[in-house]
């Protein structure tokens, strides 16, 4: 039986080598189609992030022009509101960064 096989073996090598080349050929098509569908996936994902990242800078160089470079105080009430509004600020870029980092997550687990 052994040496039927051989036999077998030796008398087709030619054709085994070839079906071997033609399934590697298939095999590599295949993982260059992959490739390519991870490529367009991850191109995708970067200009997404970076408008995000865009969005957030630019929001954020809107607030550091918005605020007033006076340091005087009218009434205690006026330093109050400004309180306010610069807690609401830090609550705001902390909750963008809250988003910023759900959003790496999700992209980069």
């Amino acid at each position: 039986m052994a040496t039927q096989i051989m036999d077998f073996l030796t008398a087709q090598t030619d054709k085994l080598v070839l079906v071997g080349m033609l399934v590697l050929i298939v095999l590599s098509a295949l993982q260059l189609a992959k490739m390519s569908r991870t490529n367009r996936q991850l191109k995708y994902l970067t200009e997404k992030l970076a408008g995000y990242l865009k969005a957030v800078l630019e929001d954020e160089e809107e607030e550091d022009a918005e605020e007033p470079q006076e340091t005087e105080f009218v009434s205690r009430q006026e330093q109050n509101m400004r309180e306010a509004i610069e807690q609401q600020k830090q609550q705001k870029k902390m909750k963008d960064a809250q988003v910023f980092d759900a959003v790496l997550s999700e992209i980069y687990p």
